[in-house]
Parts: C-alpha cells; structure tokens; sequence
C-alpha cells in the first residue's frame, strides 16, 4: 500500500480527515501521494489543517476559486477540486484512483463510475451489507465487475517522442521531464520555438467573462499554471501587471455590477480587481477612456527565451530542421522524414505542431477544425510610449519592454498570409489607441511582427488523445456517434491549436496530456478537459461521411 500513487477523500467531515491523515502517517513513502479533495467553500487553510499539511510558499494564491488547484506541500501533492459541491467536485474526476477513502456507502452513488479494477475502497464505518457490485479484499473492498474498455493510461512509458518545438511541444517536453521522462523533440523549423512562438514578447493574463465559460475558466487555470511556473524562469517574465480596459462606460458599468455581485465567481483581489479610470489610468501610464481588470500577477513572457528555458531543462534531445510524418512500428512511433529514414522514435508520441499536426497524423486540418489566421503586430519606436508602466488590452493590446520592444495590435486576417494592406493593418493595429484612450498618442511605426496562429474552429485548444488516418479508415455511424466512440491511437497524444493565448492557458494544456501519459489527476475538471478533446469535430463529420 505504500506504493499507491493516488488518493480520493469522499467527504470533509472531520472523522474522515482525521482517519485520512493517521493512514497517511503510517507510510514511509507518503511524498508519492497525490491527494485528492473535493471541495465546495472549505478554505485551503482549514483543510490543511485537519491533514496536518504544509502547503510550499505560493502555492495557494488562487484555490478560492472553481477548478482543479494542485498545492504542493511538503508531506505530499494535495490536488483540490473545487465547485458548487462536494459531490458536484467527484463528479468532475476522470481518472481511477488506487484508494478512496469515505466515511459511508452513501457517497458510492457518485464515486461509482471512478472506481477501477485496481481501486482498494476504504470505508471507515463499517457495512452492514456490502452492495453487489462490491467484493471484500482484506479490509478494503473493489468493484466485483471489471471495467471492459481498455485502459492505456497504465502502460508505462519511460521515453517519448515529440513533434513539433514551438511552445506547446516545449512545455510538454519540460512537464514530462518533470517526471523523470526521456523526450527526444523532432521540429521542422531552423531551430525550436521558429513559428508564431518566435514572438519576442506577448502577454499572459486570464480572459475575464460575464459567464464561467469554458474559455474563462481554461485561462484561469492556465494562468495559475504560468504563474507558477515563471518562478522557475524568472528572466523569461515581466511581472508588471496587466490592464483589460473596458471598450465603454456600458461594458463598465456591467464589469463593475458582476464585481459587486461576484459574478460569475468570486476573485480574490491578488487574481484580478476592477479599478475606475482615474486608477486604471495612474496604474497604466496612459490616459484611459474607462477603468478595467487590473491582473496583478501577469505580465509580459519574452516567448522564444522560455521555449529555449523550458526545452535546456527538459534535457530533450532535440533535432531541428527536420519535417516528419509517423509510422506506427512494433509497439512504436517513429518519426520518418522527407527522405522515408526513421529520425527518431519512442513507445509514445505528442504531435505538438501547429497547423502542421493534422499532416504529421496523415489526416487534415478540417479533422481537428483547424485554420490558419494571420496576424501582424505594429512595432512602435523604443522611444514611443515613454510613460506606459505596465501592458494594456482591450480591443487591441499595447505592450512595452525596457529592452526596446514596444508594440501594438494585432491583426486577424483569415488564411496563412496577408489579407489587406500594410498600411492598412498598421492603421488598424495604431486604431487601438483611439478605443484605449479615446485620442491617438505621438507614435511612429518601425515594422511589423508578424506569424501564423493555428485555430479550431471554437477557439478553444487542442489536447488530448489523438488518431491516425487508419483509426478513421472506412468508420461510419448510425446518427452522431459519442465522443468516446471516436477510436484513438495507442499511446498517441496532441497538444496544438492554441491560438493567441498559448502563452495563457498552453501549459495547462501539456499538463492535461502528461497527467493522462503519467496517469496522474488532470488539471482540469473533466467537463472541461472534453472541451479540449482533439476528436471533438469528428462526430459531425463522421456522420456527414456516413
């Protein structure tokens, strides 16, 4: 029992943590456990304290708030999951644990669908009668009917293959190694983090909405993962805060009745508070039209410096200049070049390459609703701006670095190049000062940044399992088949499409694909994880085909 990785407490009831902590006490080995605790309004602080647990500094700056918290303490990982609910946060855990812990029967009725063919159930009081679907091992109890789908999330995979060494195919890299994982890294480009995260600096900072939308809440746990992870890389980040002013004193005026309301959460002040124009205006530098969220803890990432951070300590093998497809081979994937030689290969393998994934798997772009956009960004003089203190969005972005690098946009020109004009993209990216601040500063562009973003269709990214040609070949379904009917590769994974936000919500995103190739707890609450899924196009397709 020693050895077992994951843990689910069932209740906060103060008997149950209290035998919680007296099992944890007995383990030698209790540094491996990653604790699992669902919770509705009970503080960090007062469940820590039951547990006898010392959260690490900085660990919990934004655990008030829904979602998957992961606390490093020092006696183990504790992962929080918050909701409206106890039982509302159990019904978000997609991943079997090796023990649960509850107090009673009652809390099965929810924990049920979690419980594994490996899963020892610890119950404190004792039954009566034990449920049909249970039988007893020793003390602990385990589903009598083995689950019947295949579970690769076991396999242990001590080396793995990526493609693609932009952001995403980086943070993967450093995330697997992390935990103690081989990687050897292939990209097309001259040297890694060459595309659209060539960029020398763009901003990180939650998308706040009126709703707790899926988009919301990516950005949210995104954020709390970059925060964390800067730490690590303080020369890659800008810690200056950042601005989201109001496009009007309407859309203000609505901002200011959701804070007051705390709508749609809660936000604790060092994630995001609303200042009027007056303060947004002293914060900023810059003469606002309206107030807006002033996000504390963002900044400015210098984007090609931490793809190079992250890959040198992932200690990757990395082979640039290199454009690849995959071959599945006895039990492996190989990476083969435009020459057909094998490159590269491994037992698993993270497509991370933009807009490219879809040719890497031998399918198309259309497949994961993928397009290109476009996009410029107007660089401004190093002298321009000289009173701006920290970066600005809205309609439009504005950002300054001591280094030189002053900037505004951006574009989003539908396609892989151009649409219109320099000088019209110039006059739309410099238009943002007019919605920012009503009047257009002294300012003179230099040139453009300019790159490719890889989309989906819904905005949201890719990560997740992912399939080949040959899992599509000649499938077909009677009416729009489920999510989960959608076959997927062995030990096949993607991580892309993250648009303009890569530097926001893109670990979070290599976190959901290494905690399912590590089989750990994802990041992510299951119901937003499925937002993410690389096949989620597929259903309408496939019955189209049909």
């Amino acid at each position: 029992m020693s050895k077992m990785k994951i843990w689910v407490l069932t209740s906060l009831s103060k008997p149950l943590l209290v035998w919680c902590r007296q099992r944890l006490s007995s383990l030698s080995n209790v540094n491996e456990i990653q604790l699992v605790v669902p919770s509705a309004t009970e503080s960090l602080e007062s469940i820590c304290a039951e547990l006898q647990l010392n959260p690490l500094y900085g660990e919990d700056s934004f655990v008030s708030m829904p979602g998957v918290h992961r606390i490093r303490c020092q006696e183990l990982t504790l992962i929080l999951i918050r909701s409206t609910s106890i039982e509302k946060s159990l019904s978000e855990l997609d991943q079997a644990p090796d023990v649960v812990l509850a107090e009673d029967i009652s809390t099965l009725k929810v924990l049920r669908h979690l419980l594994g063919d490996k899963t020892a159930l610890f119950v404190q009081k004792t039954l009566s009668s034990v449920p049909p679907y249970l039988e007893q091992v020793g003390e602990s109890y385990r589903l009598r009917q083995r689950k019947a789908k295949e579970n690769l999330l076991r396999k242990k995979t001590d080396k793995v293959l990526i493609v693609g060494g932009g952001l995403a195919g980086a943070m993967v890299a450093y995330e697997l190694s992390q935990r103690g994982r081989e990687v050897v890294l292939v990209d097309a480009g001259c040297v890694p983090g060459s595309g659209a995260s060539a960029l020398f600096a763009g901003l990180i900072h939650p998308h706040w909405q009126a709703s707790d939308s899926p988009l919301f809440q990516l950005t949210r746990v995104g954020f709390e993962a970059m925060v964390k992870c800067l730490k690590a890389f303080p020369d890659t980040f800008i810690s200056t805060g950042v601005m989201d002013a109001a496009s009007s004193s309407d859309e203000f005026k609505r901002w200011q009745e959701a804070w007051d309301a705390q709508q749609p959460i809660a936000m604790p002040e060092s994630f995001a508070k609303l200042l009027d124009r007056a303060t947004a205006s002293q914060r900023t530098g810059l003469p606002l039209s309206q107030g807006g969220w002033f996000y504390e803890q963002a900044g400015l990432v210098y984007a090609g410096r931490l793809v190079r951070g992250l890959l040198q300590r992932s200690g990757a093998t990395v082979l640039s200049h290199v454009k690849v497809r995959l071959e599945r081979d006895d039990g492996y994937w190989v990476a083969i070049n435009e020459h057909h030689q094998a490159v590269a290969s491994a037992p698993a393998c993270v497509v991370c390459s933009a807009m490219g994934s879809a040719e890497v798997l031998g399918l198309e772009p259309f497949h994961f609703g993928l397009h290109p956009l476009y996009g410029r960004i107007s660089l401004l003089r190093d002298t321009d701006l000289p009173t701006l203190k920290c970066a600005l969005t809205g309609d439009g972005y504005v950002a300054k670095t001591s280094d030189g690098f002053c900037a505004v946009g951006a574009t989003y020109e539908a396609g892989g190049g151009p649409q219109i004009s320099a000088w019209k993209a110039h006059e739309h990216n410099l238009q943002t000062f007019n919605k920012l601040m009503g009047d257009r500063p002294e300012v003179l562009v230099a040139g453009f940044y300019e790159g490719i973003r890889a989309v989906p269709l819904d905005r949201m990214p890719l990560a997740g399992r992912a399939m080949t040609a040959s899992e599509l070949q000649n499938l077909s379904f009677k009416g729009v088949p489920e999510l989960k009917a959608i076959p997927r590769a062995d030990q096949l994974w993607m991580c892309a499409g993250f648009g303009s936000r890569g530097l926001t919500w893109g670990l979070s995103c290599a976190q959901v694909v290494v905690a399912d190739i590590c089989a750990e707890p994802s990041p992510l609450v299951a119901s937003l994880a499925t937002k993410l899924d690389p096949a989620r196009f597929l259903p309408k397709l496939l019955t189209k085909r049909s």
